[in-house]
């Protein structure tokens, strides 16, 4: 049973309040003894609708119908979904067998949520990122410790002169990573539990279920701080073996990173119209090689994925672009059983706002298998062939030419059903007993359940010879949306005081903007945790500019002396950083563009059951390009200013 809307938001429905319910031709009020989401809704154009529960008792005295028309079973000693359909068809044959005729059997993912794709794509997500952030972290580590070895290469030559062995100098510097990581366990566990837990409860209220744990085994915790032990220690160990094998020779003549390229090498740079400053930055930034290219690996990485996240919601906003745009009509009124044209269409004829009204026969699958659909329980749609309220994509095929040959049409999603028949095949369709073969002339690409899609005189003729409606396509004549608003409420009024047995009025701008609600949120979560990423990748660079600054230490003091101003010395690490952050934005789009074609078939599938195409976001690259380069300059600005504190006279002398 479905409650009248009539601008009601769930939001308005409390324990105790009236709602007017619609049954059986009859509009009643009644009191809603509690709330909830039915978890067997899935985010598609049905979530407009408020459903409701009563007892069997209410549901008689609402509709005047039998209340046992439906069968809940459980079987036992079941373990696929086979052994289910095997088992329900067998007690079809039986129902049969008594005169008992079925009119459908839907069987349910087995031993499967109904919105396990969409913890699936969370918790694909959630993983992917974690990941994600785990790899830059072992980035930052390993450059925190190259960095405080770079800045005590001296001190380990010191160590090893007086006698020091290479394992006694690494237990120093592993007992200070361990003392970070307890630091850093004790900010983070606390920070991991909080978020965890928060994170848990949005996804609860997304999926409409409730956690009942309150507090993580203990197991967990000891996970955590064996982590936050662990892990630093693992991640750091390669930079402090590289750091303390150098001998005491090479760290006593040690005075920061050797120039091993030139202007003068690098001829066809040297030509060109640059600023020297500029010259030189590029230089500066291929002195360490390796460093360089794990930082903009980085770097490129965070700006593949942030990008890819704007991509990839662009993708969803075109398919419904394609979805409202697919469908012309403005307010669809769906009703529960077929009239006749003639005496459904006497209810709206005084409305102004209607420039006309195509009728349909047409069931949408599990929602109204019992008024046009195949036997198996697929919706038929039966309409004009040279209908204008409808432009699909077309995956193969072509659309419907007329009667002179029957002829179907089916959505991906019945294809896919059908096993992905060839184009040009027969099909026998089964409705009501009757049997039907018709020609598969195309496929179409549509967000909605499975469809086969037929000429509606083709399809009277096969088993509606009174030529009986049940969709009525409503176009406005001001398409503005409160001109359409406000011809649904028209509609909804109109059809009041009727006698017409009605499933739903829906607005399509309405469903369209339905969908892109529910879907939004894992998009948004998508491009903020993708803009967690370029953070942390921003933090490497960071470092590894500050690396670089402690390494060049007595070169910066060497340029104050030779008359380099501070702000000179500023502009110089700031353009370094403005290279590998240009850099790092042109290999990152580059990869992105890969990312985002798998990326938008993947969530498609994933959260639709149906591939999203590729699609540029124009306004994510202006995002990424600003973001990037933000955190570029403030990546290689902060580690700056600390280098121009330094004095000449501390610069010449640093150990």
């Amino acid at each position: 049973m479905l409650i009248e809307r009539d601008g009601l938001r769930f939001s308005d429905l409390n324990s105790g309040s009236q709602a007017r319910v619609r049954a059986g031709g009859r509009t009643v009020k009644v009191p809603v003894a509690g709330i909830g989401f039915d978890p067997a809704q899935s985010p598609g154009t049905q979530d407009h609708l408020i459903y409701a529960y009563v007892n069997k008792k209410t549901f008689a005295e609402i509709t005047g119908e039998a209340a046992n028309r439906r069968l809940i079973i459980r079987f036992r000693n079941v373990h696929t979904k086979q052994q289910v359909k095997n088992a329900a068809d067998a007690l079809v044959q039986y129902f049969n067998s008594l005169g008992i005729v079925a009119d459908t059997v839907k069987i349910p993912k087995f031993m499967e949520h109904p919105h396990q794709w969409q913890l699936n794509t969370l918790l694909f997500m959630e993983g992917s990122i974690g990941f994600l952030a785990f790899f830059l972290g072992a980035v930052l580590v390993s450059q925190l410790m190259a960095a405080i070895l770079a800045g005590q290469t001296r001190q380990i030559g010191i160590f090893k002169a007086i006698g020091a062995s290479r394992f006694q100098v690494m237990q120093i510097y592993l007992a200070m990573v361990l003392l970070l990581g307890v630091i850093s366990g004790l900010m983070a566990i606390p920070l991991a539990v909080g978020s965890g837990y928060a994170y848990a409860y949005f996804v609860a209220n997304i999926l409409n279920f409730e956690i009942l744990t309150r507090s993580l085994p203990h197991h967990i915790y000891i996970y955590l701080i064996t982590a936050s032990l662990l892990l630093p220690l693992l991640l750091s160990l390669p930079a402090i073996l590289k750091g303390t094998r150098i001998t005491v020779r090479e760290a006593l003549c040690d005075y920061g990173i050797p120039q091993v390229v030139s202007v003068k090498k690098s001829g066809v740079l040297a030509k060109l119209p640059l600023p020297r400053n500029f010259l030189l930055a590029f230089e500066n930034t291929l002195r360490r090689k390796k460093r360089l290219a794990i930082t903009v690996a980085a770097m490129a990485l965070g700006v593949a994925i942030f990008s890819t996240g704007f991509n990839v919601q662009q993708s969803l906003k075109d398919l419904l672009s394609d979805v409202n745009g697919s469908m012309k009509h403005d307010v669809q009124v769906a009703l529960i059983n077929q009239m006749p044209k003639e005496e459904v269409l006497k209810y709206f004829s005084g409305i102004d706002n209607i420039s006309r009204i195509e009728t349909w026969n047409g069931g949408r699958g599990g929602m109204q298998s019992m008024v046009v659909s195949t036997d198996a329980g697929v919706g038929i749609i039966a309409l004009p062939y040279n209908s204008d309220l409808i432009a699909f994509r077309s995956i193969k095929g072509r659309w419907l030419r007329g009667p002179a040959e029957p002829e179907i049409v089916m959505n991906q999603e019945a294809a896919e059903l059908y096993g992905n028949p060839a184009i040009g095949g027969y099909h026998t369709i089964s409705v009501r007993g009757k049997q039907l073969k018709a020609r598969l002339v195309g496929i179409v690409e549509e967000l909605e359940k499975p469809k086969i899609y037929m000429e509606q005189a083709q399809y009277d003729a096969f088993v509606n010879p009174d030529h009986q409606i049940n969709s009525l396509m409503f176009v406005a004549k001001d398409k503005s949306y409160d001109k359409v608003k406000a011809l649904k409420a028209e509609i909804e009024k109109a059809i009041e005081p009727s006698n017409l047995q009605v499933l739903y009025v829906m607005m399509q701008a309405e469903r369209v903007q339905v969908i892109y609600d529910h879907l939004q949120i894992i998009l948004v979560t998508i491009v903020f945790f993708a803009l967690l990423v370029l953070m942390v990748s921003a933090i490497g660079m960071s470092s590894a500019v500050g690396i670089t600054v402690m390494e060049r230490t007595r070169e910066i003091g060497v340029l104050r002396a030779i008359g380099a101003t501070p702000r000179v010395i500023s502009n110089l690490f700031a353009s370094e950083g403005l290279i590998v952050s240009l850099t790092s934005i042109i290999i990152g789009l580059f990869l992105a563009w890969p990312l985002s074609i798998v990326g938008a078939k993947f969530f498609g599938n994933l959260m639709l059951g149906v591939a999203l195409h590729y699609s540029f976001s124009s306004s994510g690259f202006i995002i990424t390009l600003l973001v990037t380069l933000l955190f570029g300059w403030l990546a290689s600005r902060l580690p700056a200013r600390q280098a121009i504190k330094v004095t000449t006279r501390e610069a010449l002398k640093y150990e």
